[in-house]
């Protein structure tokens, strides 16, 4: 009986105008918040802009060199990835289709590669180093070709856009500190 009254003095209209009332304070709090953030934002691109330029002006053509090199070699690590990456959906896509993985050994680019070299007549038939020839045997024949391309391929494309963003941020304190 006691808890019948409990429930009966409960009042959703009540309820329901509180929790309106919060969730308009807290519309009002992210509005502010966000104009604030975003003048905030505004007034340091400004300011940053303003410190590109004026150390823009001081690049020397060695800069653009060791950038355009920079970006090349990321830009062809990016592609060793993107080429593994396709190669990995074309084995996916003939996997879906026959639900046979049809695989592509590293083996396959040793052949095309060093077809008719000594290091090719080496690994066929070696005479000595037998080994050697059965540890590089075993690798290019387990290492799918998807991945030997992918995983150096987004190393050197990471490492190059860490070298990049360092090497950028060394050369604009450095024009920037030389104006001081």
């Amino acid at each position: 009986m006691n808890m019948e009254n409990q429930q009966a003095h409960f009042n959703h209209e009540d309820w329901l105008s509180h929790l309106y009332r919060y969730i308009e304070t807290a519309r009002q709090f992210g509005n502010e918040l966000f104009r604030g953030l975003k003048s905030l934002s505004q007034k340091g691109l400004l300011e940053a802009w303003s410190e590109i330029r004026s150390v823009a002006s001081k690049l020397t053509p060695q800069d653009f060199i060791v950038t355009g090199l920079l970006a090349l070699t990321g830009t062809i690590g990016g592609l060793f990835f993107l080429i593994g990456l396709s190669l990995f959906g074309y084995q996916a896509i003939l996997w879906l289709q026959d639900g046979v993985w049809t695989g592509f050994p590293l083996f396959a680019v040793f052949d095309f590669l060093f077809e008719n070299t000594t290091f090719h007549q080496w690994m066929v038939q070696p005479e000595s180093w037998v080994g050697l020839q059965k540890l590089f045997s075993w690798f290019l024949e387990s290492v799918p070709l998807s991945l030997a391309l992918m995983v150096p391929g987004l190393s050197i494309a990471l490492f190059i856009a860490g070298v990049m963003v360092l090497v950028i941020l060394f050369r604009f304190n450095q024009l920037r500190n030389r104006n001081d």
